[in-house]
């Protein structure tokens, strides 16, 4: 059986940086659509609160960024499922952002702990989706062989990486990233 992991970032490093809005002429951009993002320019990614570069965190809206080695190390598994996007962060170019452009239905309802709008919430055009999930587990008989960085259906602010992928990411260094069991 396959091991897949949530690629979380750690905000418990002393003294880091946290990262804010991705940027693009003016227009804010998010990254957990599953959708690439047409363009070849670079993007700008605000730093909110200066402190030490990390090779992986999030932006304040959930889109991944990674020292460039890092990311080159994660595109040669991920291959089609994954966008690297340039970015500039705080002038520096040597970033990209890991746009996933793959979705996954895998969420397994009978291992997760979550919660589902309904139509007495106050957005019940939401009912019957996912509100909150506390406890994340993903079936990995419903995800594809090829299936390496991924976002899943239902609950896309998860990006979801494979054993294959956080070896590589280990070997490349990636200070910031944390990888929880998801299988």
């Amino acid at each position: 059986m396959s091991t897949f992991f949530r690629l979380l970032d750690d905000v418990h490093i002393p003294d880091r940086w946290h990262l804010g809005e991705v940027v693009s002429s003016g227009c804010s951009i998010d990254l957990w659509h599953g959708k690439a993002i047409e363009g070849g320019h670079a993007l700008n990614v605000e730093v909110d609160r200066l402190g030490r570069p990390l090779d992986f965190c999030f932006s304040s809206f959930a889109a991944p960024v990674a020292r460039l080695e890092l990311a080159n190390a994660i595109a040669q598994i991920a291959g089609n499922d994954l966008q690297c996007l340039p970015a500039i962060i705080g002038g520096d170019k040597g970033y990209r952002l890991l746009n996933s452009v793959r979705i996954v239905t895998c969420m397994n309802d009978n291992e997760s702990e979550f919660t589902k709008w309904t139509q007495k919430d106050h957005r019940p055009e939401l009912a019957g989706q996912y509100r909150m999930v506390t406890k994340l587990q993903v079936d990995p008989k419903r995800i594809p062989a090829d299936a390496h960085f991924f976002r899943i259906e239902g609950w896309r602010i998860a990006l979801i990486v494979s054993e294959t992928v956080r070896s590589a990411m280990e070997k490349a260094r990636c200070y910031g990233a944390v990888f929880q069991a998801v299988t």
